[in-house]
Protein backbone atom coordinates (compact mmCIF):
# COMPACT_ATOMS: atom_id res chain seq x y z
CA UNK A 1 0.00 0.00 0.00
CA UNK A 2 0.95 3.32 -1.05
CA UNK A 3 0.89 6.54 1.01
CA UNK A 4 0.18 9.74 -0.40
CA UNK A 5 3.32 12.07 0.67
CA UNK A 6 3.29 16.08 1.67
CA UNK A 7 6.22 17.95 2.01
CA UNK A 8 5.19 21.41 3.51
CA UNK A 9 7.63 23.76 3.43
CA UNK A 10 7.81 27.50 4.77
CA UNK A 11 7.20 30.38 2.34
CA UNK A 12 7.93 33.82 2.82
CA UNK A 13 6.56 35.01 -0.45
CA UNK A 14 3.68 37.50 -0.37
CA UNK A 15 1.43 38.27 -3.53
CA UNK A 16 1.15 41.68 -3.54
CA UNK A 17 -2.62 42.24 -4.92
CA UNK A 18 -3.75 39.04 -2.92
CA UNK A 19 -2.67 41.17 0.50
CA UNK A 20 -4.56 43.55 -0.29
CA UNK A 21 -7.33 41.89 -1.20
CA UNK A 22 -7.06 40.15 2.29
CA UNK A 23 -6.57 43.32 3.95
CA UNK A 24 -9.91 44.79 2.40
CA UNK A 25 -11.72 41.53 3.43
CA UNK A 26 -10.55 41.42 6.94
CA UNK A 27 -11.94 45.11 7.14
CA UNK A 28 -15.22 44.00 5.76
CA UNK A 29 -15.41 41.03 8.15
CA UNK A 30 -14.34 42.84 11.25
CA UNK A 31 -16.33 45.78 11.38
CA UNK A 32 -18.59 44.51 13.71
CA UNK A 33 -15.78 43.56 16.10
CA UNK A 34 -13.85 46.98 15.35
CA UNK A 35 -17.66 48.91 16.29
CA UNK A 36 -18.39 46.75 19.49
CA UNK A 37 -14.28 47.97 20.66
CA UNK A 38 -14.92 51.33 19.87
CA UNK A 39 -18.16 51.53 21.48
CA UNK A 40 -16.67 49.88 24.67
CA UNK A 41 -13.95 52.51 24.76
CA UNK A 42 -16.19 55.78 23.95
CA UNK A 43 -18.25 54.18 27.00
CA UNK A 44 -15.43 53.72 29.44
CA UNK A 45 -13.19 57.17 28.06
CA UNK A 46 -16.08 59.33 29.62
CA UNK A 47 -18.09 56.98 31.75
CA UNK A 48 -16.55 58.19 34.83
CA UNK A 49 -15.52 61.80 33.40
CA UNK A 50 -17.32 64.76 35.19
CA UNK A 51 -16.55 66.99 32.45
CA UNK A 52 -17.68 64.21 29.86
CA UNK A 53 -16.63 65.56 25.89
CA UNK A 54 -15.14 68.30 27.00
CA UNK A 55 -12.46 66.68 27.22
CA UNK A 56 -12.16 66.19 23.68
CA UNK A 57 -11.81 69.91 22.59
CA UNK A 58 -9.70 70.86 26.10
CA UNK A 59 -6.47 70.65 24.54
CA UNK A 60 -7.26 72.15 21.28
CA UNK A 61 -8.94 75.54 23.38
CA UNK A 62 -6.55 75.46 25.79
CA UNK A 63 -3.81 75.79 23.09
CA UNK A 64 -5.64 78.36 20.70
CA UNK A 65 -6.10 80.40 23.72
CA UNK A 66 -2.48 80.74 25.01
CA UNK A 67 -1.88 82.12 21.04
CA UNK A 68 -4.66 84.77 21.18
CA UNK A 69 -3.84 86.13 24.88
CA UNK A 70 -0.08 85.83 23.28
CA UNK A 71 -1.47 88.05 20.57
CA UNK A 72 -3.97 90.02 22.15
CA UNK A 73 -1.69 91.75 25.15
CA UNK A 74 1.45 92.38 22.24
CA UNK A 75 3.63 89.47 23.75
CA UNK A 76 3.64 88.40 20.39
CA UNK A 77 3.14 89.86 16.72
CA UNK A 78 1.65 87.79 14.15
CA UNK A 79 0.93 88.31 10.42
CA UNK A 80 -2.09 89.92 9.52
CA UNK A 81 -4.80 87.66 8.84
CA UNK A 82 -7.95 87.92 6.55
CA UNK A 83 -9.82 86.51 9.19
CA UNK A 84 -10.57 87.82 13.05
CA UNK A 85 -7.46 86.39 14.76
CA UNK A 86 -9.25 83.90 17.11
CA UNK A 87 -10.93 82.31 14.20
CA UNK A 88 -7.83 81.88 12.48
CA UNK A 89 -5.72 80.41 15.44
CA UNK A 90 -8.84 78.10 16.43
CA UNK A 91 -8.90 76.33 13.32
CA UNK A 92 -5.52 76.17 12.50
CA UNK A 93 -4.72 74.57 15.60
CA UNK A 94 -7.67 71.68 15.47
CA UNK A 95 -6.52 71.03 11.63
CA UNK A 96 -2.43 70.64 13.68
CA UNK A 97 -4.34 68.02 16.00
CA UNK A 98 -6.50 66.09 13.59
CA UNK A 99 -3.35 65.51 11.98
CA UNK A 100 -1.41 64.27 14.84
CA UNK A 101 -4.48 62.17 15.73
CA UNK A 102 -4.20 60.57 12.33
CA UNK A 103 -0.37 59.64 12.44
CA UNK A 104 -1.09 58.42 16.50
CA UNK A 105 -4.39 56.30 15.63
CA UNK A 106 -2.51 53.44 15.00
CA UNK A 107 -0.48 52.58 16.95
CA UNK A 108 -2.21 53.49 20.16
CA UNK A 109 -4.99 51.14 18.44
CA UNK A 110 -2.64 48.40 18.63
CA UNK A 111 -1.35 49.42 22.09
CA UNK A 112 -4.14 49.69 23.79
CA UNK A 113 -5.09 46.13 22.91
CA UNK A 114 -2.33 44.24 23.01
CA UNK A 115 -3.94 41.86 25.34
CA UNK A 116 -6.42 41.28 22.85
CA UNK A 117 -3.84 40.52 19.55
CA UNK A 118 -2.37 37.55 21.81
CA UNK A 119 -5.11 36.02 23.08
CA UNK A 120 -7.91 36.19 19.85
CA UNK A 121 -7.68 35.46 16.68
CA UNK A 122 -9.33 37.81 14.20
CA UNK A 123 -8.74 40.05 11.43
CA UNK A 124 -6.21 42.93 12.94
CA UNK A 125 -7.85 45.63 10.41
CA UNK A 126 -10.24 45.75 12.87
CA UNK A 127 -7.95 48.16 15.54
CA UNK A 128 -7.06 50.54 12.45
CA UNK A 129 -11.24 50.75 12.11
CA UNK A 130 -11.51 50.93 15.82
CA UNK A 131 -8.95 53.91 16.06
CA UNK A 132 -11.25 55.61 13.19
CA UNK A 133 -14.73 55.70 15.00
CA UNK A 134 -13.09 56.78 18.16
CA UNK A 135 -11.40 59.65 16.28
CA UNK A 136 -14.45 60.37 14.12
CA UNK A 137 -16.37 60.63 17.38
CA UNK A 138 -14.18 63.42 18.90
CA UNK A 139 -13.47 64.87 15.32
CA UNK A 140 -17.62 65.52 15.44
CA UNK A 141 -17.28 67.77 18.69
CA UNK A 142 -14.27 69.57 17.66
CA UNK A 143 -16.22 70.09 14.26
CA UNK A 144 -18.73 71.80 16.22
CA UNK A 145 -16.68 74.25 18.20
CA UNK A 146 -15.36 75.19 14.64
CA UNK A 147 -19.19 75.72 13.93
CA UNK A 148 -19.53 77.99 17.27
CA UNK A 149 -16.50 80.11 16.32
CA UNK A 150 -17.47 80.91 12.87
CA UNK A 151 -20.85 81.85 13.97
CA UNK A 152 -19.61 84.42 16.47
CA UNK A 153 -17.72 86.17 14.35
CA UNK A 154 -20.38 85.98 11.51
CA UNK A 155 -17.72 83.95 8.92
CA UNK A 156 -20.15 83.22 5.95
CA UNK A 157 -18.34 80.44 4.37
CA UNK A 158 -18.26 80.38 0.11
CA UNK A 159 -20.06 77.76 -2.19
CA UNK A 160 -16.74 76.34 -2.18
CA UNK A 161 -17.01 74.74 1.72
CA UNK A 162 -18.62 72.08 -0.76
CA UNK A 163 -14.68 70.80 -0.95
CA UNK A 164 -14.38 70.43 2.73
CA UNK A 165 -15.28 67.65 3.46
CA UNK A 166 -14.20 65.59 0.56
CA UNK A 167 -10.56 67.23 0.94
CA UNK A 168 -10.74 66.56 4.79
CA UNK A 169 -10.95 62.94 4.30
CA UNK A 170 -8.47 62.96 1.92
CA UNK A 171 -5.89 64.48 4.41
CA UNK A 172 -7.14 62.27 6.93
CA UNK A 173 -6.55 59.11 4.84
CA UNK A 174 -3.43 60.74 3.80
CA UNK A 175 -2.13 61.12 6.98
CA UNK A 176 -3.48 57.05 8.51
CA UNK A 177 -1.64 56.05 6.32
CA UNK A 178 1.53 57.27 7.14
CA UNK A 179 0.69 56.50 10.74
CA UNK A 180 -0.01 52.55 9.46
CA UNK A 181 3.29 52.74 7.60
CA UNK A 182 5.62 54.15 11.32
CA UNK A 183 3.50 51.97 13.22
CA UNK A 184 5.75 48.90 12.97
CA UNK A 185 8.79 50.48 13.29
CA UNK A 186 7.11 52.58 16.47
CA UNK A 187 5.97 49.34 18.58
CA UNK A 188 9.70 47.93 18.10
CA UNK A 189 11.16 50.99 18.80
CA UNK A 190 9.48 52.89 21.64
CA UNK A 191 11.69 56.20 21.07
CA UNK A 192 10.15 56.48 17.76
CA UNK A 193 6.87 56.85 19.06
CA UNK A 194 8.10 59.45 21.69
CA UNK A 195 9.84 61.62 18.63
CA UNK A 196 6.49 61.90 16.37
CA UNK A 197 5.03 64.27 18.48
CA UNK A 198 8.01 66.05 19.25
CA UNK A 199 8.63 66.58 15.94
CA UNK A 200 5.15 67.49 14.89
CA UNK A 201 5.45 70.60 17.48
CA UNK A 202 8.57 72.11 15.72
CA UNK A 203 7.07 71.17 12.41
CA UNK A 204 3.82 73.35 13.79
CA UNK A 205 6.44 76.21 13.29
CA UNK A 206 6.61 75.93 9.83
CA UNK A 207 3.33 75.62 8.73
CA UNK A 208 0.55 78.52 8.95
CA UNK A 209 -1.14 77.08 11.88
CA UNK A 210 -0.96 79.81 14.47
CA UNK A 211 -0.07 82.64 12.13
CA UNK A 212 -0.52 83.33 8.38
CA UNK A 213 2.42 82.80 5.92
CA UNK A 214 4.51 85.64 5.82
CA UNK A 215 4.49 88.05 2.63
CA UNK A 216 8.28 87.22 2.21
CA UNK A 217 11.20 86.22 4.27
CA UNK A 218 12.99 82.80 4.48
CA UNK A 219 10.24 81.14 6.92
CA UNK A 220 8.10 82.29 3.89
CA UNK A 221 10.59 80.09 1.83
CA UNK A 222 10.36 77.45 4.50
CA UNK A 223 6.74 77.15 4.44
CA UNK A 224 6.19 77.04 0.29
CA UNK A 225 8.77 73.84 0.66
CA UNK A 226 6.27 72.48 3.67
CA UNK A 227 3.20 70.48 1.97
CA UNK A 228 1.29 70.62 5.47
CA UNK A 229 1.20 74.46 4.44
CA UNK A 230 -1.33 73.72 1.55
CA UNK A 231 -3.46 71.74 3.86
CA UNK A 232 -3.81 73.92 6.45
CA UNK A 233 -4.03 77.17 4.64
CA UNK A 234 -6.72 75.44 1.84
CA UNK A 235 -9.25 74.00 4.33
CA UNK A 236 -8.76 76.80 6.80
CA UNK A 237 -9.82 78.89 3.11
CA UNK A 238 -12.45 76.88 2.87
CA UNK A 239 -14.18 77.42 6.11
CA UNK A 240 -13.63 80.80 6.56
CA UNK A 241 -14.99 81.66 2.77
CA UNK A 242 -12.02 81.84 0.57
CA UNK A 243 -11.52 79.39 -2.35
CA UNK A 244 -8.82 76.67 -2.81
CA UNK A 245 -5.44 78.41 -4.13
CA UNK A 246 -3.64 75.05 -4.66
CA UNK A 247 -5.96 72.74 -6.45
CA UNK A 248 -2.70 70.80 -8.73
CA UNK A 249 -1.45 69.93 -4.89
CA UNK A 250 -4.74 68.27 -4.45
CA UNK A 251 -4.80 66.39 -7.62
CA UNK A 252 -1.48 64.84 -7.02
CA UNK A 253 -1.87 64.83 -3.09
CA UNK A 254 -5.15 62.57 -4.31
CA UNK A 255 -2.81 60.19 -6.35
CA UNK A 256 0.00 59.99 -3.71
CA UNK A 257 -2.97 58.95 -1.00
CA UNK A 258 -3.97 56.00 -3.08
CA UNK A 259 -0.95 54.30 -3.82
CA UNK A 260 0.37 55.01 -0.42
CA UNK A 261 -2.66 53.58 1.81
CA UNK A 262 -1.92 50.20 -0.76
CA UNK A 263 0.93 50.12 0.46
CA UNK A 264 0.18 50.79 3.99
CA UNK A 265 -2.28 47.98 3.72
CA UNK A 266 0.21 45.54 2.68
CA UNK A 267 2.31 46.77 5.03
CA UNK A 268 0.40 46.12 8.07
CA UNK A 269 -0.98 42.97 7.33
CA UNK A 270 2.19 41.40 6.81
CA UNK A 271 3.56 43.13 9.86
CA UNK A 272 0.89 42.37 12.12
CA UNK A 273 1.66 38.74 12.60
CA UNK A 274 5.70 39.50 13.32
CA UNK A 275 4.42 41.78 16.03
CA UNK A 276 2.06 39.91 17.59
CA UNK A 277 4.17 37.51 18.01
CA UNK A 278 6.81 40.13 19.36
CA UNK A 279 3.69 40.45 21.61
CA UNK A 280 3.17 37.31 23.09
Amino acid sequence: MNLEKHIYTSSNSYSFWDVVKASLKGFRDSFYLAKQLAKRDIQAQYRQSFLGVFWAIFPVLINSLVWIFLQSSGTIEVTATSIPYPAFVLIGTTLWGIIGECINLTTQSVNANRSIITKINFDKEALITLGLVKFFFNFLIKIGLIVVFLIFFKIVPSIEILFFIPLLFLSIVFFVAIGILLMPISLLYTDISRLIPIGLQFLMYATPVVYAMPPDGIMRKVMLLNPLSYIISDLRNILTGYGIENPIFWFFGLLVTIVLNIIALVVYRISMPILTERMS
